[in-house]
């Protein structure tokens, strides 16, 4: 299993920096999963160890986990219009996914993971210990990530003259490796406690709790890397005797999927501006399932307080990852 993990994460780091070199989100999981989807489908043996696959999921807890900040949530209050448009568009991307994702024969849980509204490293954790398939999971995420944050950031494109992405520290210090510390910890009671997914609930718990107590920090660019490494080419291995042909079929949707949910975010970003003093591009960064940290940049670039699109993305993220076990719950119903 060893030299299988090794091959596995060698072509996924290949993959990463192919994907780095053409600046698309989440390149070194995108980019990790798509090369390692891609030697899979060709017929090479791949796969990630499981324990391996149990750490990267807590650092990414622990990632998210740092983002997550009390005050943002506070400041949700003032802006209870969007948020009561958020959770419309959450509710119609939920509906209107599992429509649309049912079409392409793939099972009813399976179906309303791939409609999750954001959040692709979140939806695979959930769908993965829900036993859903993560294969098409993956898909349609990967296409909704894409194309919602291109078009994110074509838009700001029309505004300003550069939209880069900032960078996380390369060191780690003592401050860093304190969570890195208290993660397993955590982990270890999320599980005695027997809370759902204690690898990563635990690490998000352990990054949130620290964050909020006003101690500045965050994690190295080369360990949330590494993560998403991890993770991508854990999922681009599960598409081992998988047919290219299932693949296209259920990406078909996958893009119908993302432009659906372009459009629909643009006519509630579009109602809300028109009835409060909120303007339309930062009510529309606030609403589309792009990525926290690529979303928050564009607002930034753009003069958009992005407190106020960060505030609604982490809501959001809660709220999807709280909600899973109604949402499994409404999907065995509807596969009975």
């Amino acid at each position: 299993m060893a030299k299988k993990t090794l091959r596995t994460l060698v072509l996924g780091c290949l993959g990463g920096v192919i994907a780095t070199l053409f600046s698309l989100p989440l390149a070194w999981m995108l980019g990790a999963l798509f090369m390692v989807m891609a030697v899979s489908l060709g017929g090479v043996k791949t796969g990630v160890d499981k324990r391996l696959h149990r750490v990267a999921i807590a650092l990414l807890g622990l990632f998210i986990g740092s983002r997550i900040q009390a005050s943002e949530l506070v400041s949700l209050v003032q802006w209870y219009p969007s948020v009561l448009a958020m959770l419309v568009y959450m509710g119609l991307m939920l509906v209107g996914g599992y429509f649309i994702f049912t079409r392409a024969s793939v099972g009813p849980m399976d179906a309303m993971f791939c409609a999750y509204p954001g959040s692709m490293n979140s939806a695979l954790v959930l769908a993965e210990r829900a036993n859903g398939d993560v294969r098409w999971i993956a898909i349609s995420h990967s296409l909704r990530l894409v194309t919602v944050v291109s078009g994110a950031a074509l838009l700001a494109s029309f505004f300003v003259d550069d939209v880069t992405l900032q960078s996380s520290p390369v060191s780690l210090s003592l401050m860093d490796g304190l969570p890195l510390l208290l993660a397993p910890v955590c982990w270890w009671l999320a599980r005695l406690l027997r809370i759902p997914i204690p690898e990563f609930l635990g690490p998000m718990a352990a990054g949130a709790i620290i964050a909020n107590l006003g101690m500045n920090y965050s994690l190295p660019t080369w360990v949330v890397f590494t993560a998403f490494l991890v993770l991508g080419s854990s999922v681009g291995a599960r598409f081992s005797g998988t047919h290219w042909s299932q693949v296209v079929s259920v990406g078909r949707f996958g893009m119908v999927y993302a432009l659906f949910a372009l459009i629909v975010a643009a006519l509630m970003a579009w109602l809300v501006a028109s009835i409060t003093q909120l303007s339309f591009v930062a009510v529309l960064l606030a609403l589309i399932p792009g990525g926290v940290g690529e979303m928050a940049v564009i607002a930034m670039v753009m003069d958009i307080d992005p407190v106020y699109v960060v505030s609604h993305h982490v809501l959001r993220l809660l709220l999807l990852i709280f909600m899973t076990p109604l949402v499994i719950r409404i999907a065995k119903q509807a596969a009975a």
